[in-house]
């Protein structure tokens, strides 16, 4: 039974992360949204990690339709990465055209922008890019042991990375020391991309706001650095529109400035909880629920 578990589970690995987004390079932008748009409805297709996301989510949000709420959290996941392959191939145009956005990007210039683990978001970087921002963003090297378990998810992730040392070259920020870097970055130009929803590594200091009724745990590194410099921020999410056609919007908010980290945490907490009570399904990683609000 073990077997035919590893096998199925490669199988849908390999169609979600391969075969489609390939498959979608050759197709027009409208074709392959409708392609994802039917895919996200068959229930083998990335059955286990909707069914995680959905049962955690249910322990904090009210979830609504069982299988609406997993069809748009697979449109999300396999939408990042269709938008990476086509990309990587030359057609990012194709992907930015799909973003609708109402905020004139002059407005993040130089200053940060502060997001979370939010919709189909693989394609901030060029949009930033393109617009002449000069994006900077700390990012981390596949796990080994992935390639183990789910090689076709390992292409995945490791073109992601790719994708973001390419986009960036030095601006782009491993993680293991970012944090003197990033605080080095306040003072240059450009604009600095920090993703802040996820758990805190143990032992690491941190800083509590309330996120849809619970405690959430931040870690204050980032925070301090932001308050240590004064620089001004946005919040961003890139949102899954909603709808049959599978497009998206860029979302911006700001600009703000704070010199208290504690003010900046819970005004933060509150951009994500909006989005959580609104839309649950876009949050990428209910998997860490649990040791986010821990």
């Amino acid at each position: 039974m073990k077997v035919w578990s590893a096998i199925r589970r490669q199988s849908v690995d390999f169609i979600v992360y391969l075969a489609l987004p390939l498959v979608s390079v050759f197709l027009p932008s409208a074709w392959s949204r409708a392609l994802l748009a039917r895919s996200s409805n068959l229930n083998w297709v990335l059955s286990a990690e909707a069914e995680a996301a959905w049962s955690s989510a249910c322990d904090y949000v009210d979830t609504g339709d069982e299988k609406a709420w997993k069809a748009r959290w697979k449109q999300v996941e396999m939408l990042d990465a269709r938008d990476l392959y086509l990309m990587s191939f030359g057609r990012t145009r194709s992907v930015l055209n799909e973003i609708e956005c109402y905020t004139d990007l002059e407005i993040v210039r130089d200053r940060v922008l502060i997001g979370m683990h939010w919709g189909p978001s693989i394609s901030i970087l060029k949009l930033l890019q393109v617009a002449g921002l000069d994006p900077a963003l700390p990012y981390r090297k596949p796990e080994r042991e992935i390639l183990r378990i789910r090689p076709f998810f390992y292409i995945f992730v490791t073109l992601a990375t790719r994708h973001i040392v390419k986009t960036m070259g030095d601006r782009a920020v491993k993680i293991g020391g970012a944090g003197k870097r990033l605080r080095a970055m306040m003072d240059q130009p450009g604009s600095v991309i920090v993703v802040m929803d996820a758990p805190p590594k143990a032992g690491r200091p941190t800083l509590n706001a309330e996120v849809i009724g619970k405690s959430a745990n931040f870690e204050a590194g980032f925070p301090n650095i932001l308050a240590d410099n004064h620089k001004e921020y946005v919040f961003y999410a890139i949102n899954l529109q909603a709808g049959g056609l599978v497009k998206k919007k860029f979302e911006l908010m700001g600009p703000f400035n704070s010199s208290d980290a504690q003010e900046f945490v819970e005004q933060y907490a509150a951009f994500l909880d909006q989005h959580l009570s609104s839309d649950p399904a876009q949050w990428r990683i209910w998997h860490v629920a649990e040791q986010f609000w821990g």
